[in-house]
């Protein structure tokens, strides 16, 4: 223990930046808990689907949607969520996962159906990051 005061004695500078490294870390670990929905991969995503009856919400606009999209996929663009989530009523007690362009929109759509109630997850990097992983897309 005496070793470690006089570490932090002889390298101040090393010590505070380490010490301020740990606080940012600490930091964005309560913002990724305060986001609230989890973040799915594409496999994960697959497996809800398959196995817990996800219903997949569509946020793109509706050209985006046409030129591909998950199979049995719900579109909803995210501007017409928040007077249109009601369609979803019917399946609260289902899981949902959000899936936009490249995920970074699907986090405003996952707070507002959680707070009415829904049980949502995000699909990391959305239909982009599915793309990628190759898995099937439907065409209009």
């Amino acid at each position: 223990m005496q070793d470690i005061f006089l570490f932090v004695q002889h390298h101040a500078t090393l010590s505070t930046a380490l010490v301020i490294a740990l606080v940012l870390l600490v930091i964005l670990e309560f913002i990724k808990l305060k986001q609230g929905a989890q973040q799915l991969s594409p496999a994960l995503a697959t497996q809800m689907i398959n196995h817990q009856n996800a219903i997949v919400l569509d946020i793109r606009n509706t050209e985006a949607f046409a030129t591909g999209h998950i199979v049995d996929a719900i579109s909803i663009p995210l501007a017409e969520l928040e007077s249109n989530y009601k369609k979803l009523d019917k399946s609260k007690a289902q899981p949902i996962l959000i899936a936009c362009a490249t995920g970074q929109e699907s986090s405003r759509a996952a707070n507002l159906l959680m707070k009415n109630g829904f049980n949502t997850f995000i699909l990391a990097g959305g239909i982009r990051s599915w793309k990628e992983a190759e898995m099937p897309l439907v065409k209009e």
